[in-house]
């Protein structure tokens, strides 16, 4: 997309805060200087607690991702050490059957 497509011609049609609306305003701005309603505080708690549960669940994740990848090399290592063997067997039975 182009910029202009985008972005208005008329860049006053799209003003949030239109100068005839300073009332409104000021109304908006009232509530930053209250003390907050009980549920907003309800829900803040609320947020703070989802917040640490998510990095409680992230730490936990990224814990079980480098135990699955320890697991995995180990399991890498022990395939080739099986394949070692089994090779290690084989030259013996082909020099047995010599």
């Amino acid at each position: 997309m182009l910029a202009n497509e985008i972005l208005p011609r008329i860049p006053e049609k799209f003003l949030l805060n239109s100068p005839n609306k300073k009332n409104d305003q000021l109304k908006t701005s009232q509530p930053l200087t209250q003390k907050p309603t009980e549920s907003e505080v309800i829900l803040l708690a609320k947020i703070k607690q989802l917040e640490e549960q998510l990095k409680q669940v992230q730490a936990e994740n990224k814990k079980l991702k480098i135990g699955k990848e320890k697991a995995e090399a180990l399991a890498q290592q022990e395939k080739q050490r099986a394949d070692n063997y089994q090779h290690q067997l084989k030259v013996i039975v082909g020099t047995l059957k010599q």
